[in-house]
């Protein structure tokens, strides 16, 4: 091994065992679980998130739909136009604001939900698959915990509360699918 070589080889290892490297790295190998396992249905973690967000609460704006999902707003309104264009949800104006645009799941939402439940339950099984049944509590209980100390020191902290920044209402336990 030459001098360059040692130099490196630290390093390395400790850019991989970094927590944000990898949190980054499992969260590429979890979309890809999931991407394989939904081949042929053309949709993303991301877009599945807001389905189903939608089919628990019902009717929301961009904003509720950014504060459950846990991503900004323009990501958002980009999920939003995607899903609208697939015909998976329509946009209608509130009763109450006019200026408001309320997002539902239509017909075809509801349907590609249950065709994704299957695919989504496999490739939850396979990325927990590494682990026995034990330790794949302890993760991702270890997971929620990381989630729920450090959401609020994100840009898009989940909120499944109505609530102010910071309160414990807005805090309740998250759990992902």
């Amino acid at each position: 091994m030459t001098e360059d070589q040692e130099t490196i080889e630290p390093s390395l290892d400790a850019l991989y065992r970094r927590p944000g490297f990898l949190l980054r790295r499992a969260h590429q190998i979890s979309v890809a679980l999931f991407l394989e396992e939904a081949a042929g249905l053309g949709i993303t973690t991301t877009q599945y998130g807001t389905m189903v967000v939608l089919r628990a609460r019902g009717a929301l704006d961009q904003v509720g739909i950014a504060t459950l999902v846990g991503i900004d707003r323009s990501t958002t309104a980009l999920v939003v136009s995607k899903l609208e264009e697939a015909g998976y949800i329509e946009r209608h104006d509130d009763a109450v604001d006019k200026r408001r645009k309320v997002i539902t799941l239509t017909k075809a939402g509801h349907a590609m939900l249950d065709r994704v439940a299957e695919p989504a339950q496999r490739a939850r099984e396979r990325s927990l698959s590494a682990f026995s049944p034990k330790d794949a509590a302890k993760f991702l209980g270890l997971l929620e915990r990381f989630v729920a100390v450090f959401n609020e020191q994100t840009r898009a902290p989940i909120r499944t509360h109505s609530g102010r920044k910071g309160s414990k209402r807005g805090a309740s336990k998250i759990t992902l699918p």
